[in-house]
């Protein structure tokens, strides 16, 4: 896991991309009973050990990601990275197209391209050479004078390793996960519980929540800022937009249909909340406003924080302040059953 964030940077995120494209000042300005019906959400209910769950999860994921290659000491085995060289002959003179000098490879994966070589490194230890005769597959390297044929290869190792995922988290690697957020791993992991059941509640507010119609200005906002994400990754990769939706199995009417749902999805779901904090009358006071600045300061990268506040809008930070109070308020008011 890269980050973990609970709404309030969420939405940060998503109403400083609108406030950034040209948007009113102040977004979602509606009467929203003409556009959503709350349903319950005090009292509600998620399950602990679900959310147990899902922090541990949260948790492990950090943990893999610090995982490291370490020297096994023993043969490999199906799972160890396998670090190789490979000189090889066909007819006896030397296949170049063949060769490799410290490539790796899990063993498992079959990821060599070559069966009776994959077959091969399984037991070899760091130092062992192996020879061994196989035949080249059809189209292998693109040279005929080698696919198809009979090849002699020299097989060596030089290194056996196992990807090893620390015991406990750290302070440094808390520090990476959140992007400089949390420096600690007890503040990280409050936090952390408190995310997740936020997340988790907000989802069973969401499910209460009747939708009646939606802000179509808002929507485009957002629909907008998701396909020009896309379209800059496109031409970073330089592909077309269509290309990059087939990678996702869709035509490009499908994947532009399917971000016109994600921003509906979004749309309903700010709408939600700041029904919910309308009914409820949360108005962040200046403490509140202040932490949430240092906060987007440290997640956007600023330094200065007239800059920040020039770059995102006073608008922008009241309204995450206020999305703050929101999960606050249905997080504290949950009920946590076994």
């Amino acid at each position: 896991m890269k980050k973990l964030f609970t709404l309030l940077l969420v939405c940060a995120l998503t109403v400083c991309m609108m406030a950034s494209c040209g948007g009113s000042d102040k977004l979602f300005d509606y009467n929203y009973d003409e556009y959503v019906t709350l349903g319950n959400y005090k009292g509600v209910e998620v399950s602990a050990s679900e959310i147990e769950t899902e922090v541990q999860a949260q948790i492990d994921s950090i943990l893999s990601s610090n995982a490291k290659d370490v020297a096994t000491g023993a043969p490999a085995a199906e799972g160890n990275k396998v670090t190789y060289s490979v000189t090889a002959t066909v007819n006896g003179a030397e296949a170049a197209d063949l060769a490799k000098t410290d490539s790796s490879v899990t063993l498992g994966t079959g990821k060599t391209g070559l069966d009776d070589l994959d077959a091969a490194l399984v037991g070899m230890s760091v130092g062992d050479t192996k020879e061994l005769t196989l035949t080249v597959p059809a189209d292998y390297t693109g040279n005929a004078d080698v696919d198809g044929k009979e090849a002699v290869l020299s097989v060596s190792v030089s290194a056996v390793t196992e990807n090893v995922k620390p015991d406990a988290l750290t302070d440094e690697m808390i520090s990476t996960a959140s992007d400089g957020l949390y420096t600690n791993v007890a503040d990280y992991t409050v936090y952390l519980r408190s995310a997740v059941k936020q997340n988790l509640v907000w989802n069973v507010v969401l499910a209460n929540t009747t939708f009646i119609d939606y802000p179509k200005k808002e929507a485009e906002m957002y629909y907008d800022n998701y396909l020009a994400s896309y379209q800059n990754s496109a031409a970073q990769y330089g592909m077309t937009l269509e290309s990059m939706a087939s990678m996702y199995g869709m035509t490009l009417d499908a994947f532009q249909n399917n971000l016109a749902q994600q921003a509906i999805a979004q749309v309903n779901q700010d709408m939600a909340m700041f029904a919910l904090a309308a009914k409820e009358n949360l108005v962040p006071d200046e403490a509140r406003i202040a932490d949430i600045k240092k906060e987007m300061m440290v997640y956007y990268g600023y330094t200065d924080e007239e800059t920040m506040i020039a770059a995102v809008g006073e608008d922008a930070i009241e309204q995450s302040a206020t999305f703050d109070m929101v999960m606050e308020l249905i997080e504290t008011n949950a009920v946590e059953a076994e």
